[in-house]
């Protein structure tokens, strides 16, 4: 796997689908955890250093989005590609690695349950849990979170699923992963709500084109309205900050 290159200050590996699965594959390659940060959470890092240290100590942190593999690509690496959380699961669902699932409410976890045993039958699955409803500052300290999470890495999945939200899940996985080989943790937010059917990415060629936020804008007009207006405000700031920030980190 590539060294990370920097986009806005965040390290992205600029990888695609078939690198990442058969980095995944192999057992040294599991530990600690692997981010998907968007644009807006990727600017809240500019302003956040716990959070810029967060996704800059992962394993591998993914672009989800048309703006990072943009500008990578431009840097001179053309093969790589968007990793989107949701097809990544399933190509993983289709090898012999075992897998949890960590995340979203009791129903929605029951539904997603349901869908994909159905649509993975062979599917190596040890198990399925919503966690308790837990701030980003009470994270570190919940015991009834960090038992179970402890209970779960004792099962020695390969892949621990997270569906909490970025950047929640993104500080629990810092917080909890270890660098043990065998078992890495994936956050990968609404996923697990799209399995459930309760949320909808929305079509597929919105995505390829990089107008996704419309739909997502159209759908949830309150929350991502907010969330365009302070990309447009700090965007350009950032931009200007970067240019002058190294090629690559380790």
């Amino acid at each position: 796997m590539k060294g990370k290159v920097l986009f806005l200050n965040v390290g992205f590996n600029p990888t695609n689908y078939e690198e990442t699965v058969d980095f995944l594959m192999h057992k040294n390659n599991r530990k600690g955890y692997v981010c998907f940060p968007d644009l807006y959470n990727v600017l809240r890092a500019n302003e956040t250093l716990e959070l810029m240290k967060i996704y800059n100590a992962s394993t591998l942190t993914l672009p989800d989005g048309k703006p990072s593999q943009y500008f990578i690509k431009k840097k001179g690496y053309q093969n790589m590609t968007t990793i989107s959380g949701y097809w990544l699961c399933q190509k993983l669902l289709n090898t012999n690695l075992s897998h949890f699932f960590y995340g979203t409410t009791d129903n929605n976890i029951k539904l997603m349950e349901e869908k994909i045993k159905k649509m993975f039958p062979k599917a190596n699955i040890i198990g399925f849990k919503s966690p308790p409803l837990v701030q980003i500052d009470e994270l570190l300290n919940h015991n009834q979170l960090s038992k179970e999470i402890k209970e779960i890495q004792d099962l020695n999945p390969d892949i621990i699923w997270i569906g909490i939200g970025s950047p929640k899940q993104d500080y629990l996985m810092h917080y909890y992963s270890n660098q043990k080989e065998g078992t890495i943790m994936i956050g990968v937010g609404a996923v697990f709500d799209y399995f459930a059917e309760t949320a909808h990415m929305g079509p597929e060629f919105l995505k390829k084109i990089g107008l996704r936020w419309l739909y997502q804008l159209f759908v949830q007009p309150k929350r991502y309205t907010s969330r365009l207006f302070y990309i447009l405000i700090k965007l350009p700031k950032y931009m200007i900050k970067s240019v002058t920030t190294k090629k690559e980190v380790k």
